[in-house]
């Protein structure tokens, strides 16, 4: 036998021997993914197949919560020429997209400061943010409504300072419910941009102003475009949240801020109107997973999902 001859078998037992492992590892990789994939199953497809097919009953105008058995599309008829409901919709997304550009800015700018301060400093600036997280949302909401009150600490700094001659209505309108939608999504925000910059050489920044950019330069052309992804990331936390927002509404709005989630509750509540109700749930659940999946072809077109 040739030396070829010798040097092809000897790779095929090898080969032989490595593909039954190889196979071994696929198929436990595999039955480890079993479990996830069944609370998957159970927590999320199972409830969101149940709100579906609530949404497809027909409603029921004689007080009860749908019609047994019955399958039909008029709650999304319904929906669909309700004028209320656009208004609410449009509202919503607006609510949506202001408190998204401003927890961004905001974010990013909190995560650049954290990101070049050390020692204490940067140390109590994200424990600020992570012990937020892990506050209670009413419990947080709550606080912020009687930090906001006319007689509040807010407005007592602001007219001890001179600052203001009366107090400024910050509850019960659009500003007081956007503070508490930003006090809930901030944190995420901060988070997404800082776990980025963190993979950032501080050296490039002083490279750019050793060759004549600004401090202000410096950020804008090596700072922003390698924290776009967790940017990115953060505005699609904060716009999912805020989308979806019922506490902030309910206890720092008034009837003037009414979200989808605030309506759904009417719908439930007052009305007794379950499948419209659901019907605006899956709309709303749908622009929002539209709205994840661009974010996540557009990170992904530009490399960034790995820097997140």
């Amino acid at each position: 036998m040739s030396d070829a001859d010798t040097n092809a078998v000897g790779a095929a037992d090898r080969l032989g021997a490595f593909l039954p492992v190889s196979m071994d590892s696929v198929s436990r990789t595999r039955l480890l993914l079993v479990p996830l994939l069944l609370f998957d199953l159970l927590v999320f497809l199972v409830p969101m197949g149940y709100l579906v097919r609530v949404s497809l009953y027909e409603r029921d105008t004689a007080g009860s919560a749908y019609v047994g058995g019955t399958w039909s599309v008029e709650s999304y008829r319904h929906l669909a020429g309700s004028e209320l409901v656009w208004d609410v919709f449009a509202w919503t997304m607006g609510f949506a997209v202001v408190a998204t550009v401003l927890s961004v800015g905001i974010g990013t700018l909190y995560a650049y400061v954290a990101w070049r301060a050390s020692g204490l400093t940067r140390t109590m600036l994200l424990a600020g943010v992570v012990v937020s997280m892990f506050t209670t949302l009413v419990v947080k909401l709550f606080a912020a409504r009687l930090l906001l009150e006319p007689d509040g600490a807010v407005n007592d700094t602001l007219l001890a300072s001179g600052l203001v001659g009366e107090p400024l209505a910050l509850v019960n309108n659009e500003i007081g419910v956007l503070i508490g939608q930003l006090y809930i999504v901030l944190p995420y925000t901060v988070l997404a941009v800082y776990s980025v910059l963190t993979g950032l050489d501080e050296r490039l920044i002083e490279a750019a102003n050793d060759l004549g950019a600004t401090p202000t330069r410096a950020v804008r052309e090596v700072v922003i475009p390698h924290a776009v992804p967790g940017m990115a990331v953060g505005g699609v936390i904060a716009f999912a949240w805020s989308a979806g927002a019922f506490a902030a509404p309910l206890l720092l709005g008034s009837p003037s801020e009414h979200t989808v989630a605030v309506e759904v509750q009417r719908l439930l509540n007052s009305n007794f109107d379950y499948p419209s109700a659901a019907a605006l749930a899956i709309v709303l659940t749908t622009v929002v997973l539209a709205v994840l999946a661009a974010g996540a072809a557009w990170l992904q077109r530009r490399g960034g999902l790995n820097d997140v």
